[in-house]
């Protein structure tokens, strides 16, 4: 037995839970038969996944023999370890989700439907991560963007749900042609369509075939994972879709892409230079630098979190190009040791994102808002939500004792290393990138700081926000995300342990004697460069913080106490108004970073006899149109719309015509066959 038989059950019960879903899904004791299903699949794929971590590469195999095809070619499957920290994180993103769903959904003919198309999006994914060969891969990764088009389109009658989940498949559409030619040069060069055979026979690409799969494989994959100027689906499409549906997008559906970009740069193409790295490390930190930015001018709960899902997408990336550009000058432990980070972060993200995004559904459903200014004071009236979601708030800042913290120290100590290479462009350049994560990870916790504390601490600022009740809210799901975020801080040198395994596999370094010399301190690959433990880190913290408390339990008087109110400057009454709003908030990285933004501004007045306002209210409106979309998307469309313009008059409806078309067209075939 290996870890793909366990996929088997994962699989089984998704197919399961999507007929249950779909049959019985509009009853209660039906969601909730559906969802329990959900989780056992979930629970399947996490062990599966761990387990293969261990395990290493399982053997290509074709279920029902040879005689099982799919369209195009046989169905062959394989767990590889690169492939088993996706599947873990399946797993647990779709054990969180099938806890929260009964409390979030509403029984009914929608939901049935949503659920359905949901474990059939479990399963896609689990058919990418577990594909053994090209047609397996391209079919499944296919069948994963429709089922995704579906959970996007829950609420269909609206038309930001329309736009958004067009966005989605048309970018998507775009990317797997692009990732379709990839494997298609892959296979002509290699004469296999089997992924191991197509890796056993990378040597056979010339060069200049090798650099074009890659590139096409990184824009194609890049679409899904989405880096700069790839993205503008997922600002579009996660606020729409319901909020496990936009955890699921956003912990998972992206990573997928991440995974394409990992499986082409380490496993079938690796890349003979350095060029392609550089390449590679430059979008991701421009993906980064850009994600977070835009994040800080949003208000929209669920908007703020897609752009910083850019953000940390592009951190990834940005560590998997280091990773080439330290295989490229023979640095394999550095190499080894940033791909080991970055699959860290995989996990990490996934986890402490699908806890955010579900607790923005909270918000909504608690509040019937997700606009930041709108809301305020929620860690009082949602007191349980405020906790798990500030625990995700820590990790996704990388404040310590938090897991986001151990990825990303990992990312920046392996990447402050770049004059190991021996070229100073090239360590200039790391440095460079590493100095942009920097700037990233401050603007990052300037963001979240903002994005805790506008919604969750203060005074409410609507009557929605102050009626808010945590009572029939889901918290189990996003509490268990809530502890894997801790276990993964706490018990790093296990994770790291199970990671540099995999890493073994991918780059036959032995990377786990160099990384972890003891037991619980970290050495980032050279003995001379740096060392922290983050278990030793975590318990100090905690004892750090619990020492203050005790001391106030220990002191506090025993006798009755007064409260009386303290000197507030003079104000009669404080109120919402005064408090700083989301905008107020971010207005000095706004004004700094203008050039980038470049808002339309609009101020209107009641009378404009009196410009300080004083004869009524004065709007002041602030509209900010993405860069890429205004100066790329947007001639891209009015040219497509013009090109449709043009050739219009072909579809004219009479038939004669069309058969004249048929019958130039054989001609034309018949001349090209003759020449």
């Amino acid at each position: 037995m290996n870890p793909l038989d366990t996929l088997y059950i994962a699989a089984a019960a998704w197919i399961a839970a999507a007929l249950t879903g779909l049959l019985a899904g509009r009853t209660r004791p039906g969601l909730l038969a559906c969802c329990a299903v959900s989780g056992i699949g979930g629970a399947a794929a996490a062990a599966g996944g761990g387990w293969a971590l261990v395990y290493g590469d399982t053997p290509v195999v074709t279920p029902g023999g040879a005689a099982a095809t799919i369209v195009g070619g046989p169905l062959e499957l394989q767990l590889t370890s690169l492939a088993g920290v996706f599947v873990a994180l399946l797993g647990v993103v779709a054990a969180a989700i099938a806890l929260y769903a009964p409390r979030y959904h509403e029984p009914g003919r929608g939901t049935a439907v949503y659920l359905a198309a949901y474990n059939l999006a479990l399963l896609a994914c689990l058919a990418v991560l577990a594909a053994g060969g090209m047609v397996t891969f391209l079919v499944a990764w296919e069948s994963m963007s429709l089922t995704c088009y579906l959970l996007i389109l829950r609420r269909v009658r609206r038309d930001d749900v329309a736009r958004g989940a067009f966005w989605f498949l048309a970018l998507s559409e775009i990317g797997f042609l692009l990732v379709v030619a990839a494997f298609v040069i892959l296979a002509s060069k290699t004469h296999a369509t089997e992924l191991d055979a197509m890796a056993a026979r990378a040597h056979l690409v010339p060069g200049g075939w090798r650099a074009v799969a890659y590139l096409l494989a990184l824009i194609g994959f890049g679409f899904k994972a989405g880096l700069v100027p790839l993205h503008v689906w997922l600002p579009e499409a996660h606020p729409v879709a319901p909020a496990d549906g936009s955890a699921f997008l956003s912990g998972l559906v992206v990573k997928l892409g991440i995974y394409g970009i990992a499986l082409f740069a380490f496993r079938l193409v690796p890349a003979g230079g350095a060029w392609p790295g550089l390449v590679t490390m430059g979008i991701g930190a421009m993906t980064a630098a850009i994600g977070i930015l835009y994040a800080l001018r949003e208000r929209d709960i669920k908007r703020f979190l897609a752009y910083s899902t850019i953000e940390n997408a592009g951190i990834i990336v940005t560590a998997f190009g280091a990773a080439m550009i330290f295989h490229a000058y023979r640095q394999p432990a550095l190499a080894a040791l940033l791909l080991l980070a970055g699959l860290y972060h995989v996990a990490n993200h996934g986890c402490y994102k699908t806890l955010l995004f579900l607790e923005a559904g909270v918000v909504e459903q608690a509040t019937g808002t997700r606009d930041m200014d709108r809301l305020g004071g929620l860690v009082h009236r949602l007191p349980r939500s405020a906790v798990i979601a500030f625990v995700g708030t820590l990790g996704i800042a990388a404040l310590p004792p938090l897991n986001g913290f151990v990825s990303e120290w990992l990312i920046f100590q392996a990447l402050f290393q770049g004059f190991r290479t021996g070229s100073h462009l090239i360590a200039i350049l790391i440095v460079l990138a590493a100095a942009t994560l920097g700037l990233t990870g401050g603007l990052a916790i300037y963001a979240f700081v903002r994005g805790f504390g506008i919604p969750y601490l203060g005074m409410p600022r609507t009557r929605q926000a102050a009626a808010a009740r945590e009572t029939g809210q889901p918290i189990a799901g996003p509490a268990l995300l809530a502890v894997v975020c801790v276990a993964l801080a706490a018990g790093a040198p296990v994770m790291l342990t199970a990671l540099s395994r995999a890493t073994r596999t991918v780059t036959g370094v032995t990377l786990g004697p160099l990384l972890l010399p003891g037991k619980l301190t970290v050495i980032p690959a050279h003995t001379n460069f740096s060392a922290f433990s983050p278990t030793y880190l975590t318990v100090f913290l905690v004892a750090a913080c619990a020492i203050p408390l005790l001391i106030f339990l220990a002191g506090r008087p025993r006798a009755g106490s007064v409260s009386v109110p303290v000197w507030d400057g003079g104000i009669v009454s404080f109120k919402p108004r005064m408090q700083y709003s989301a905008m107020t908030f971010s207005a000095p990285t706004r004004v700094t970073f203008d050039g980038l933004y470049r808002p339309s501004v609009s101020v209107r007045r009641a009378s404009d006899d009196d410009p300080a306002g004083r004869s009524g209210p004065v709007h002041y409106e602030v509209q900010v149109t993405p860069v890429f979309e205004r100066y790329l998307y947007r001639p891209v469309i009015r040219a497509v719309e013009w090109l449709a313009d043009a050739i219009r008059p072909l579809q004219s409806g009479d038939v004669n015509l069309y058969l004249f078309y048929v019958f130039a067209m054989i001609l034309l075939a018949y001349f090209l066959g003759a020449v």
